[in-house]
């Protein structure tokens, strides 16, 4: 057996993590204070006398699904507090770590890998010691064949997951894979107490009588769309958090999370407003966080059967027709966000530079007249103003597609619309021809992560991860040919030709924004920090009182 302590997958990668650490640590672009002076990227220590609250408080501009991380299709931040997998990525060097896994080797030909599990690790909730037997129970369940979750495909590349011991973990695969690593730090591998899994099933994540994980708090309570409230795991491994408690209040509008963090309602902010940055980068007592995201913002087409999304040509044409430079720079260029370059950020193995969208009103119309729509058409569009300047952005595509002549219908939806059209759904009951996305891994750093999951034709008809029901056939090939390379420069070729069909040659989006990551914070937090994979570590966070 080989042990495996780096990985040369991320190798195209670690750069840009690294690079972004430097311009926040040296000052440049990457982060940003207000005029109190202090870091945003970490504070200074405080004296030994100074007093801290007991209390953190977070804006955030929209809840979980569920927490049950094998079904979560939001955001992750709160399911991070609570689990912990068997590996992780280093915030400094990107590298792959151990995490719950102590450590782990592979065989030479990578295809049976061996987890030495950390002994006395306890769950939160129970106070029981995590086993062998739990990691098993999680991908015991996490590969179901017959009742495949949402993230079955991301996890089907392996065979067996075996346990000699109760601190030893034996996964063979089922074919070469080459991004085992990688997954192994997504929030779909979160190891769950097997004790819950046999007890409740289907219905972990909702009832925080459910929910128990290894990680830094455990759930106290969940109002949904109100607010979220934990309490730290004092069985923690790692120690001590910063906080005891950790309370997430849900406030989807971002001028009220702007007046939330200004009148000290909250701790902290995720995602202001763009309208908003500059008054809180000026205010006072406030502390401006900005770093280079890994999410992009996107308009996916549905391309099921009797929408006119379904025609290449039609999708090309509305590619066309929108000028998104000038609408990124109308609408974000404020907060240094530009157009994306492609349909992943550069910081993902496997990224290729493709230029912006091009922009070509007279190229659109002919292509729509080729498409048999020389009067134009009627497009719906679906938005949701959890996306910063979401409903702005549908506006602006709206007017640019009537320069071409297709009149465009605006939705604007609650998140619980939103989350719902991207729940395992029928083409049927989706009715809009374009809808809002964001686009970004699921905490690795792989292009698999980004791309194979949501454009590989769906196996069960239903856009549990292909949202919009895209299929093209060189698209499989390549997406699924790519992972099971092990020659990390073939891998890079098939992921170049699949991005250029997904961006370019049979659009998959229209593309904007690449996001950055902005937090507000008051001049009283300690310890701020973001890791490798976007994660914010609220469990190292202090606030003075």
């Amino acid at each position: 057996m080989r042990k495996k302590t780096f990985s040369r997958f991320l190798q195209g990668a670690v750069s840009m993590v690294m690079v972004a650490s430097m311009l926040a640590g040296c000052g440049g672009s990457a982060a940003s204070t207000s005029s109190s002076n202090a870091s945003a990227e970490t504070a200074t220590t405080a004296a030994d006398n100074v007093a801290y609250k007991d209390t953190l408080i977070v804006g955030e501009y929209g809840d979980s699904d569920s927490l049950d991380p094998q079904k979560n299709v939001t955001h992750d931040k709160i399911e991070r507090e609570l689990y912990e997998g068997l590996l992780e990525i280093d915030p400094d060097t990107g590298e792959f770590k151990g995490c719950l896994a102590e450590n782990w080797e592979h065989s030479d030909d990578y295809m049976t890998w061996t987890f030495h599990l950390r002994k006395g690790v306890k769950f939160a909730s129970s106070g029981k010691e995590m086993t062998s037997a739990d990691v098993v129970a999680t991908f015991d369940r996490l590969l179901d064949k017959e009742h495949p979750g949402r993230y079955y495909q991301n996890v089907e590349f392996i065979d067996t997951v075996t346990a000699p011991d109760d601190y030893t973990v034996v996964m063979t695969l089922a074919h070469a894979f080459g991004a085992v690593e990688d997954t192994l730090t997504q929030a779909c591998t979160f190891i769950l107490n097997k004790d819950y899994i046999d007890q409740y099933g289907d219905d972990m994540g909702f009832d925080p009588a459910t929910i128990d994980g290894t990680g830094p708090y455990k759930l106290v309570s969940w109002d949904v769309d109100e607010q979220v409230v934990m309490e730290a795991n004092e069985n923690w491994w790692r120690g001590e958090v910063g906080t005891k408690n950790l309370i997430v209040k849900i406030i989807p509008e971002a001028s009220s999370r702007a007046m939330a963090i200004e009148t000290g309602e909250v701790d902290i902010i995720d995602r202001p407003g763009v309208d908003d940055v500059s008054r809180l980068e000026s205010t006072d007592g406030l502390v401006v966080f900005k770093k280079p995201g890994y999410g992009i913002h996107g308009f996916q087409y549905n391309c099921s059967e009797g929408h006119v999304t379904s025609d290449t040509k039609v999708r090309q044409a509305i590619m066309y027709a929108i000028d998104k430079e000038t609408i990124c720079q109308a609408l974000y260029g404020s907060i240094g966000e530009t157009a994306t370059h492609g349909p992943v950020a550069p910081q993902y193995f496997g990224y290729v530079d493709l230029g912006v969208q091009p922009y070509d009103p007279e190229k659109a119309k002919e292509l729509l007249a080729e498409a048999g729509y020389p009067n134009g058409l009627d497009l719906s569009v679906m938005t949701y103003n959890g996306y910063n300047k979401g409903v702005e952005l549908a506006e602006a595509i709206k007017d640019n597609l009537g320069k071409v002549g297709i009149n465009a219908t605006i939705d604007s939806v609650d998140g619980a619309t939103f989350n719902a059209s991207l729940n395992g759904i029928t083409p049927d009951q989706m009715s809009w021809d374009m809808f809002i996305m964001g686009y970004g891994g699921l905490g690795g750093l792989d292009c698999d992560g980004c791309l194979r999951r949501v454009f590989v034709t769906s196996s069960d008809g239903l856009n549990t991860n292909n949202y919009g029901w895209y299929s093209n056939a060189r698209v499989d090939e390549l997406l699924n040919g790519a992972i099971v390379e092990m020659d990390q420069e073939k891998r890079k070729e098939m992921y170049k030709e699949a991005q250029q069909i997904l961006y370019l040659d049979d659009p998959v989006a229209v593309y904007f924004n690449l996001r950055s990551s902005i937090f507000v914070m008051t001049d009283k937090v300690e310890g701020f920090s973001m890791n490798a994979t976007q994660r914010v570590e609220f469990e190292k966070i202090k606030v003075r009182a």
